[in-house]
């Protein structure tokens, strides 16, 4: 399951993120309004997903306009290893070094961009060894 949460801001880029995630076979949960209104708030968004990322074992994709402060709020959550993302090397490192289970995003990425970025968020897995003891210290 990947979980998607975002606000207004992230609105556009994350529908399209959905329906391609949906095309390719993914499950998808999404944490957000329904209508883009501007009134929404991404913590409250990022609340909801991050308990969803924890109690099934899921991968999150949140969004807001810079990806700061929902990726703040979401490294609240005791468990949750969020890294905000903006290309698709720092995205395979953050996987691989940090284990991350949430990328986040801002809200002014390519599609295109995205779609390679999401790719490789999914299919990384975590190397372990020298760096899953500081993982391990991320939630004392």
């Amino acid at each position: 399951m990947i979980v998607l949460a975002y606000d207004h801001r992230g609105f556009k880029l994350m529908k399209k993120l959905e329906a391609y995630l949906n095309k390719s076979g993914h499950q998808v949960k999404v944490c957000a309004s329904k209508e883009y209104d501007g009134k929404d708030s991404y913590a409250t968004f990022a609340r909801e997903a991050n308990e969803i990322v924890l109690n099934n074992n899921a991968m999150g994709v949140y969004c807001c306009r810079t990806g700061v402060g929902i990726n703040i709020m979401a490294n609240r959550k005791k468990g949750i290893r969020a890294g905000l993302c903006s290309t698709v090397k720092t995205t395979y490192l953050a996987r691989k070094d940090d284990d991350i289970n949430v990328l986040v995003v801002p809200c002014n990425l390519s599609m295109f961009k995205l779609k390679k970025m999401i790719k490789v968020f999914l299919n990384t897995p975590f190397e372990g060894g020298r760096h899953l003891a500081r993982v391990n210290e991320y939630d004392k």
